[in-house]
């Protein structure tokens, strides 16, 4: 549970980075992030295999998964630029819902703590984003609705993710953490690289821009991917993704702490909501609810 923790925390740092970055476009700040981070993958984890048993070796499997956390990155990034950071953060802290219909569809069974801790927490959720008047921030209807369309594109891609990698664990199947993270990484460049190209004008390359972008590229993308992974294969998805609804949370202290964007009562008492959730998730219950199942 630690490394699912550690990765909200750490991916709640993202708006943080880019609140600092001046004179360059999404595109620029996307590329930038997957291509640092990439760099960091290729020298730090060369000569190290994080596979759960077996040889290390590259598997075609893993490439949907990989491809599907590329996606993830470019639609929450866009969902934020569209929407307001309130409703995109919202929308994409709806994962463990969809990883709750999945397990549900495709297993015919749920379990009742993360499903009530999953409620209590989106509640808090919406508590703490409830009375935000985003008309008089400056958003279009439609931009609002576009944003609000990736961000909810977004929260599926990570719960397939999560859920996808989750089961081929427990089905006793050969999974390379670092194989996953890094073609994540790679794909992000190469698919971005013709949008980029496209892009009209330059962009600012400052020091200060540099130092973000390397910031967002390590600690906002390289750490947390790899341990959405590893958090991935060992925990719940549904209750992996709870602990990811600390995310928009998180950055909302930060931009306390770094951009002085200060919290009232509501926030607060919305966010003690929100973690109650999580942790009622985290209890440990009974054998998971089976849809259709006779007592015998």
């Amino acid at each position: 549970m630690l490394y699912s923790f550690l990765c909200a925390t750490l991916w709640a740092s993202t708006g943080i980075f880019v609140k600092f970055i001046d004179g360059m476009s999404v595109f620029h700040i996307i590329w930038g992030r997957f291509l640092v981070a990439f760099i960091f993958g290729a020298v730090l984890l060369k000569a190290h295999s994080f596979r759960r048993s077996g040889p290390s070796a590259y598997q075609a499997q893993e490439f949907p998964l990989a491809l599907m956390m590329t996606l993830y990155y470019v639609l929450a990034t866009f969902s934020f630029y569209y929407a307001p950071v309130a409703v995109a953060a919202l929308l994409i802290a709806l994962a463990p819902l969809f990883t709750f219909l999945l397990r549900l569809f495709l297993q015919s069974e749920f379990n009742q703590n993360e499903l009530i801790g999953f409620l209590i927490a989106f509640a808090g959720l919406a508590f703490y984003f409830y009375g935000k008047d985003y008309a008089a921030e400056g958003y279009a209807i439609s931009d609002i609705l576009l944003g609000s369309a990736l961000g909810l594109g977004a929260a599926f891609l990570r719960a397939v993710f999560s859920f996808s990698l989750w089961r081929r664990v427990n089905q006793g199947r050969v999974v390379n953490a670092a194989n996953i993270n890094n073609l994540t990484l790679v794909l992000g460049v190469a698919l971005l690289l013709p949008c980029l190209l496209l892009q009209p004008g330059e962009a600012k390359v400052t020091q200060q821009n540099l130092i973000l972008i390397v910031g967002l590229g390590l600690l906002a993308t390289f750490l947390p991917n790899f341990l959405n992974n590893l958090s991935s294969m060992k925990l719940s998805p549904t209750l992996h993704n709870i602990i990811g609804m600390t995310t928009p949370i998180s950055a909302s202290l930060m931009a306390w702490g770094f951009l002085d964007e200060a919290q009232d009562l509501q926030a607060l008492l919305a966010i003690i909501i929100t973690v109650s959730g999580i942790f009622l998730s985290m209890r440990p219950s009974k054998k998971p609810v089976r849809i259709g199942a006779t007592k015998t």
